[in-house]
């Protein structure tokens, strides 16, 4: 299972219209919010730093504008590889002959936090296909330990990460969906310690929209009391004998 997104819907005066309204039948097409929306996901990833498989743990916040085209958000990612399966390769005569385990082992973390936008290009009830972009600020930190754990080459630095993609959600109900997506983060600045930070990324997710089920709920409710009410008013002018 993928990680969980949380998001909550803002209740419209459409909203509230339809909650008043008698249930005739299927109700036509809700015009787009008016408010803004509130987003929080966990945004992790399965991405690739110096060409070795890494996860990436994230957090995204963000708002929904007017409309439900647009997206603005924060994030906030880290990672932390420990290359303790690291070997070194003996040759003789060009070929390679055996392998042995380093005697230092490579240690990096990343920490960086990248404003980001997304922009709706197709949307439908129970899909949607965006394209988010991201550019931010992230910290580096490099160094080997020993056998004995003594820590060597310790590098920190700054680096400028831009990241692009496509991510799709589906949503088979109105309450949950899935989504998923794919992209690529680009390294475009290292400052004191460079590296290849460059790598293709992709993520899946299980979605629960929360403001839905409480509308939901708030309706039913409401209709369950309105309901009661007709029927208390009926028995009081036609009692029983």
């Amino acid at each position: 299972m993928g990680p969980l997104a949380v998001q909550g819907q803002p209740t419209t005066s459409a909203d509230s219209a339809r909650a008043h309204a008698p249930d005739d039948g299927p109700c036509p097409a809700a015009p787009a919010p008016r408010r803004v929306g509130f987003v929080l996901s966990l945004d992790n990833r399965e991405s690739f730093v110096q060409s070795s498989a890494v996860r990436i743990i994230g957090l995204n916040a963000g708002v929904v504008l007017p409309g439900r085209r647009w997206r603005l958000g924060m994030g906030g990612y880290t990672l932390s590889r420990n290359y303790a399966d690291l070997y070194v390769y003996q040759y003789k005569n060009g070929k390679r002959t055996k392998k042995v385990v380093d005697t230092l082992t490579p240690h990096l973390s990343l920490t960086y936090f990248t404003p980001n936008v997304s922009y709706v290009l197709f949307q439908r009830s129970w899909l949607e296909v965006s394209v988010p972009l991201e550019a931010g600020l992230g910290r580096s930190h490099y160094y080997e330990t020993d056998q004995n754990g003594t820590a060597h080459n310790d590098s920190r630095g700054w680096f400028v990460p831009v990241e692009a993609g496509l991510a799709v959600l589906v949503k088979p109900l109105r309450w949950v969906g899935v989504s998923g997506s794919a992209g690529y983060r680009k390294s475009v600045l290292e400052i004191d310690y460079k590296e290849d930070f460059d790598g293709p990324y992709f993520s899946y997710r299980l979605n629960v929209f929360v403001g839905v089920i409480w509308r939901d709920w708030r309706q039913h409710r409401l209709r369950h009391q309105q309901a009661r009410e007709v029927g208390e008013t009926g028995s009081r002018h036609n009692p029983t004998e």
